[in-house]
């Protein structure tokens, strides 16, 4: 069934390690033992793994609550939620809408100060991805590694899931954003990534090589996905958010299987968008 990355690049806005959206990681900027960040949005699309599974729109909730261990890292256990509007953009069987799928995560992470304004962020965590509201939805456990590179110019990050039930494959995303501050409360960040696999990545999601069926996929990039997104601090604890991401398949086998597949989610290019609120204390 489907697997977690909430919209992968707003959750890479927002986190300082990963996408998604979803799924896609928050920057912990304050030196408090306990934090919490949640938000709530609605989005047009679901995109998750380089993979378009719903061209309609859903809600989403996160919520995450973080323990700073000071010199020791720090602890973070999150859960995502799913809740579909409609079931006309995808072809899975669903037996409810509400909370069709519930994520949970738990993550250690650990920032090096490389000098002054420069920082490697390392994480590892484990997922579990349940589908209680799809008709013999699975549980899709994986592990995650994570790094971004926080500077004053452009911050580098990659991520990569080893999921490894109840299928096998790896799966990564390599990116770039980068943050401007237009006024004191408005802020603009733009995100650039490519969503990766390996040969089993592709079968997955794809089915048989078209064209080539007892052949193998080609392993490695998937598709690119460019991301705008503005944050507004509307309170000291509250923010607005609002997106658009433009997400393209670019393997070749890749296009060529969207291209064959009859089914609604069946897309190879899409211009997908949300808005939402989020909390932080």
């Amino acid at each position: 069934m489907k697997i977690n990355a909430l919209a992968v690049a707003a959750s890479l806005a927002a986190v300082a390690f990963t996408p998604t959206y979803g799924a896609e990681e928050e920057e912990q900027t304050d030196a408090k033992w306990l934090s919490f960040h949640a938000f709530a949005d609605v989005e047009s699309a679901y995109i998750c793994r380089g993979y378009v599974w719903d061209v309609r729109p859903y809600s989403a909730q996160f919520a995450d609550a973080a323990v700073d261990l000071g010199a020791f890292g720090r602890i973070d256990a999150s859960v995502w939620t799913m809740s579909a509007m409609s079931s006309s953009g995808h072809s899975d069987a669903m037996s409810r809408y509400a909370y069709a799928e519930i994520d949970y995560m738990l993550r250690y992470s650990y920032d090096i100060e490389i000098t002054e304004g420069w920082r490697l962020s390392s994480g590892i965590a484990r997922q579990w991805v349940t589908n209680p509201g799809y008709k013999g939805g699975r549980t899709v456990c994986d592990f995650q590694f994570m790094q971004s590179l926080q500077n004053p110019y452009v911050t580098p990050y990659w991520k990569v899931r080893a999921i490894h039930r109840p299928f096998d494959e790896t799966y990564f995303i390599v990116g770039a954003k980068k943050g401007f501050a237009l006024t004191d409360d408005l802020t603009l960040t733009v995100d650039f990534f490519g969503d990766l696999g390996d040969r089993r990545h592709f079968e997955n999601l794809y089915g048989p090589k078209p064209g080539s069926p007892t052949s193998n996929y080609r392993g490695g990039l998937q598709a690119l996905n460019l991301v705008f997104r503005l944050d507004y601090a509307l309170a000291d604890h509250i923010g607005l958010f609002a997106f658009i991401g433009q997400f393209g398949v670019v393997h070749e086998d890749a296009r060529r299987a969207v291209k064959a597949t009859k089914t609604p989610e069946a897309r190879r290019d899409l211009t997908y968008g949300g808005v939402g609120v989020s909390i932080d204390f």
